[in-house]
C-alpha cells in the first residue's frame, strides 16, 4: 500500500511537503526532495521511524490480540465507545478526513471507516501491520503509517477530525503530544482524546509497574494471564465488578475474558503511563485555545473544536 494523497504529507525530518514515491529494487520508499531523507515501505506500509522505540510491549500485545477488540456481528463495544465519546451521529463522519493516532489493531478506525470516512492511522508500534490486515477490506479509504505522534508526517491543518484513544498517557510527555496533534487539525475541526483516570487499576498499579514494566513481554504476559485467571471469574461471579472493591482490583473486569487479559497486560507493561483527572485534560484544551470543550463519558474523555 502506497499513499496516494502525497499533498497531505510532509517530511518529519525537515517538514518539507515535497515527498515523492521512489521505486527501489526490492520495494518502494518515500523520498524527501527537500532534505534527501528516505523512508522505506515495509510490508506495504511507510515507516517514518526506525523502530518501535518505547512501545515494544504494544507491538507484542497486538500481535497476540489481533482480533480481540475488533467489532463483529455479536459485539459492538468499539462502536459504542466511539460514538459515546464523540457525542456525534454516524452521519457526521461521512466523507471526513480523519486521523487515528495510535491505531493499534484498528478497532476504532474500523468504526470510522464503517461511517464512510477516509482514515489515516499512525502508530509507533509494529501494530500497523496487524491493522493493515484487519482493515484491508476498506481499500484506499484507510492509509497506515508507522510514525511518531511527536513528529508526525503530516502538514498542519490537514484533518477534519482527530482522535487519540488511550495513547497519549503512554508517551513521555502527554501534554506536548496533544499540542502536536492540535496543529494537524483544520480550523473548525474536532479533536477527541481519552486518558487513564486518576483512580482504579491503572492508577493503583503505579508501584507494581516499577518492576513489571521492566520485565520482557514473554515473561510478563504469562504472569498477566495467571493473575487474571486467578481473580477474574471469582470477582465476576460474586458481582464485584463495580464499586470500591472493583476499582481496587489489580486486574481488568472487562466483559470479555480475552479483553480482560489484554487490558491487564496493557496496564502493567508500558514504559510510560500517566493518569489524569478530567479537569487536568480539560486545561490542555483551554491552553490550546480550543472551543466548545466538552467532558464526555468514559473516564477521562475530553473533546474540543479548533476555532475557524
Amino acid at each position: 500500500m502506497i499513499f496516494n494523497d502525497l499533498q497531505f504529507y510532509c517530511c518529519p525530518s525537515c517538514t518539507s511537503q515535497t515527498l515523492a514515491v521512489e521505486a527501489l529494487t526490492d520495494n518502494n520508499s518515500y523520498l524527501c526532495s527537500g532534505c534527501g531523507k528516505n523512508y522505506p515501505v515495509v510490508e506495504g506500509i511507510p515507516r517514518f521511524v526506525v523502530s518501535d522505540d518505547y512501545v515494544g510491549n504494544f507491538s507484542f500485545e497486538w500481535d497476540i490480540h489481533r482480533k480481540t477488540q475488533i467489532d463483529n456481528n455479536h459485539r459492538k463495544t468499539s462502536e459504542e465507545a466511539f460514538y459515546i465519546r464523540f457525542g456525534q451521529p454516524k452521519e457526521f463522519f461521512k466523507g471526513k478526513r480523519i486521523l487515528d493516532v495510535g491505531v493499534g489493531a484498528g478497532r476504532y478506525a474500523d468504526v470510522a471507516l464503517r461511517a464512510e470516512a477516509k482514515v489515516w492511522g499512525i502508530d509507533l508500534s509494529f501494530s500497523v501491520t496487524t491493522a493493515k490486515e484487519n482493515l484491508a477490506k476498506y481499500g484506499e479509504n484507510i492509509q497506515l503509517a508507522q510514525a511518531d505522534l511527536f513528529n508526525p508526517p503530516f502538514a498542519p491543518d490537514t484533518f477534519d477530525v482527530i482522535y487519540c484513544f488511550g495513547v497519549l498517557h503512554h508517551t513521555p510527555d502527554p501534554e506536548k503530544g496533544f499540542e502536536s496533534l492540535v496543529k494537524l487539525l483544520k480550523p473548525g475541526g474536532l479533536i477527541c482524546i481519552t486518558t487513564y483516570p486518576n483512580y482504579g487499576m491503572y492508577f493503583n498499579s503505579q508501584y507494581a509497574r516499577k518492576i513489571t514494566s521492566k520485565l520482557p513481554p514473554f515473561i510478563l504476559y504469562p504472569l498477566t494471564v495467571l493473575l487474571t485467571c486467578s481473580l477474574y471469574f471469582p470477582y465476576k461471579y460474586l458481582g464485584m465488578r463495580h464499586g470500591i472493591i472493583g476499582r481496587a482490583l489489580p486486574i481488568s473486569l472487562s466483559d470479555s475474558f480475552k479483553e480482560a487479559i489484554l487490558d491487564t497486560y496493557d496496564c502493567y507493561s508500558p514504559k510510560y503511563q500517566f493518569c489524569y483527572a478530567v479537569h487536568e485534560v480539560f486545561d490542555w484544551f483551554k491552553s490550546n485555545k480550543l472551543e466548545k470543550i466538552d467532558a464526555r463519558p468514559h473516564p477521562t474523555t475530553v473533546l474540543g473544536w479548533k476555532p475557524l
